[in-house]
């Protein structure tokens, strides 16, 4: 019997099944875990960023999965709005992109922030309201766009720190990439060990609850602004953030008390004290 035209044939079956698979995400160095992050936002899973992320901590990943699926809500809510709006959400895209000076992490940054002009009388809504709705049409754009110019440098043999143009991405915050020796890939670790931070982020099991129900309250926003999308109830891509302001209006007050009834806990425990906020002169 001759076995070579089935032995073709069965590799043949085995390449076509290989080149129909999705591609695989590596870890195996830092810059594949970058590269991993951008192949992700491109190829519509941005739920599987949280990933990418460091976590030794059971209630941590709880809540990393949680925003996970936040994360695929909000780039489900992107195609909803490119569909309904594609002529809005291309001239969004195509300003963003010819604003040189603010494209890119830093102008991202900058948009949340609203820059100098959001410190104007009356700017800082409209900063918001168009910081949001470049989030909900475009919300993985500057890493799908600008991750090219991330780079890394060692610092040592199981760290690296992230660099943007081969500056910090935040200054004064160290963005890290480690090693986790169990499985032995790279991932990006989050800056909550940050002094800064004392006194308002916590790591016990309950703020970790309370972060995640947090996280699931903004996901529902965004998965019922998805459906108003779907059904016409939000007239134009600008009326975004609008409706997304009502909706967060009757939600988020209750996850706020949450966090403040928390924040008054943790602190009570670990004796930390924090300065009053001077009021108007």
């Amino acid at each position: 019997m001759n076995v070579r035209p089935a032995l073709l044939l069965v590799l043949a079956v085995l390449t076509l099944a290989a080149c129909s698979r999705e591609p695989g995400y590596s870890q195996a160095t830092p810059e594949a875990t970058i590269a991993t992050a951008r192949q992700m936002a491109r190829d519509g899973k941005a739920g599987l960023l949280v990933k990418l992320i460091w976590s030794d901590d059971e209630n941590m990943s709880r809540c990393l999965n949680r925003i996970g699926h936040t994360l695929g809500s909000l780039q489900t809510l992107a195609a909803e709005l490119a569909r309904a709006f594609p002529q809005d959400v291309q001239k969004l895209k195509q300003d963003a992109m010819g604003q040189s000076s603010g494209t890119g992490l830093a102008g991202l940054s900058r948009t949340f922030t609203g820059g100098r002009a959001a410190r104007r009388e009356g700017a800082q809504n409209d900063a918001m309201n168009s910081a949001l709705t470049r989030l909900f049409a475009s919300p993985f754009e500057a890493l799908q766009e600008q991750g090219e110019n991330l780079t890394v440098i060692q610092l040592d043999k199981q760290t690296y720190s992230l660099l943007y143009k081969g500056g910090p991405i935040v200054p004064g915050v160290p963005l890290l990439i480690r090693l986790n020796p169990k499985d032995n890939r790279w991932y990006f670790v989050l800056p909550t060990d940050l002094p800064i931070l004392k006194g308002y982020f916590f790591k016990s099991p309950e703020a970790w609850r309370v972060y995640t129900g947090l996280v699931a309250t903004f996901d529902n926003i965004v998965k019922d602004l998805t459906q108003d999308v779907r059904e016409g109830k939000v007239k134009s891509l600008s009326d975004t953030a609008r409706v997304a302001g009502e909706k967060a209006f009757t939600s988020l007050p209750f996850a706020i008390i949450a966090i403040d009834r928390l924040t008054a806990a943790e602190r009570k425990l670990q004796g930390v004290t924090t300065p009053a906020i001077p009021g108007p002169k």
